[in-house]
């Protein structure tokens, strides 16, 4: 028998080992499966917080609109009661007009008064601080106010035109005028008692 010897090295082919290529894919697979069930789990439990604010803001929701149906039921009266209502916070202005115009000083103007729930606010132009306190002092002294009060004061100069120009000495004497709001707070017993005599 003839003996096999092969003095020649042996070389064999080096193939390219598919493990690492499967175990590279099965890693990249693995970390895409981990990050995939991290997005599940997180979404899940984003989901839930999110249902559970929807349905606290429901819940709130319902409770207001409760709210609101029942003041808007509250707020609206039949005519009969707008009409009671209006009854008894009405008073009668022309006593309390007529008695703002009398109780003025000579060289005075009533420029407006403006009637609220229990008082009545006055607008008068004066010549002099004097006017003015003399007029106070009759609103307070009128069975129609319990007091008058004197909110603003401010001075002005009446207004001539272009026919009249005036040096500073001519001005220096002109006295200025005042306009001064007053509040005076009403009687409501003696005005539904009438007029005095």
């Amino acid at each position: 028998m003839v003996p096999d010897i092969n003095l020649l090295p042996q070389l064999e082919k080096r193939t390219t080992s598919p493990k690492l290529f499967y175990s590279l894919v099965i890693v990249i697979v693995g970390l895409i499966v981990a990050y995939l069930l991290f997005l599940f789990f997180t979404s899940k439990s984003e989901l839930s917080r999110l249902t559970a604010e929807e349905q606290a803001l429901t819940t709130q929701l319902d409770q207001l609109q409760q709210e609101l149906d029942a003041r808007q039921n509250v707020d609206q009266g039949s005519l009969e009661e707008s009409v009671t209502f209006i009854q008894s916070v009405s008073y009668p202005v022309t006593p309390l007009i007529d008695e703002t115009k009398t109780l003025l000083p000579t060289h005075s103007y009533l420029r407006s008064y403006v009637f609220g729930e229990n008082s009545v606010n006055i607008e008068v132009d004066f010549e002099t601080m004097t006017d003015i306190s003399k007029y106070v002092e009759r609103l307070l002294m009128s069975s129609y106010f319990t007091d008058a009060q004197i909110n603003t004061i401010s001075n002005f100069e009446i207004e001539l035109g272009e026919q009249r120009v005036l040096t500073p000495q001519q001005k220096f004497k002109e006295v200025p005028r005042y306009s001064v709001s007053i509040t005076a707070t009403i009687d409501f017993m003696y005005l539904a008692g009438g007029r005095r005599s």
